[in-house]
């Protein structure tokens, strides 16, 4: 989920695309006739229908990613896998009210908890990219946008990780001066979700998509 957001995403776009060429296009080509309106009315139902259905199809899916972070959370800290280190910096951070934390020397802490989001450096030992994780920290821990952090990330569950707190302060200086942090390509908003050119299209598409539908009801009307 927090590396690759490109097909909800371009569904998403390409829905209001869709609503877009059946709202201009039944009009635009209909001068006033019933089925301009009908089109125009069912361009207004696709798009509420696209706004109501989306957040409540991605908010379902952000609650089975934290029940899986705070799974793979529990899995490092009981010791069942061994994680693997890796350099990361901040990403952003979010509150969770139904998960604990975990931290190595501070142990284990009850809701409510910080879900945040870090990159993770590859150690190009296996032809792994740098790769945004997930880790629940204390939510008193402020870490700060871009902050240097150590990280033990889940061997199998590549999208957890736990925040190492023994970490010193010297190892975090090196964190952030590590010179992987320009030469290997970091994920961004832009790249999760496919590239900002890829949602042009898929809107693009959609609208074309909305405008070939209004013209084909429009000419068996």
């Amino acid at each position: 989920m927090l590396n690759d957001l490109s097909r909800p995403t371009r569904l998403l776009v390409a829905g209001f695309g869709l609503a877009l060429g059946l709202m201009i296009g039944g009009p635009g080509m209909g001068e006033g006739s019933g089925a301009s309106w009908v089109l125009l009315f069912g361009g207004l139902l696709v798009e509420v229908v696209v706004i109501g259905a989306f957040p409540a199809l991605l908010g379902r899916a952000e609650r089975r990613f934290r029940v899986a972070v705070d799974a793979g959370t529990g899995e490092i800290a009981r010791g069942e896998v061994v994680p693997v280190p890796a350099a990361g910096r901040v990403v952003r951070a979010r509150a969770d009210r139904r998960h604990g934390w975990f931290l190595p020397v501070r142990g284990a802490g009850p809701a409510p908890s910080s879900l945040t989001v870090l990159v993770a450096l590859a150690d190009g030992a296996d032809g792994v990219r740098a790769r945004r994780v997930a880790a629940l920290v204390p939510p008193d821990l402020d870490l700060g946008h871009g902050g240097p952090a150590l990280l033990l990330v889940h061997p199998v569950r590549r999208d957890v990780a736990v925040l190492d707190d023994r970490v010193t302060p010297d190892a975090l200086v090196a964190v952030d001066a590590d010179p992987r942090w320009t030469t290997q390509r970091l994920p961004t908003d832009r790249t999760v979700v496919g590239g900002y050119l890829a949602l042009v299209a898929a809107a693009a598409a959609g609208v074309a998509a909305g405008f070939g539908l209004a013209a084909l009801v429009l000419t068996v009307w």
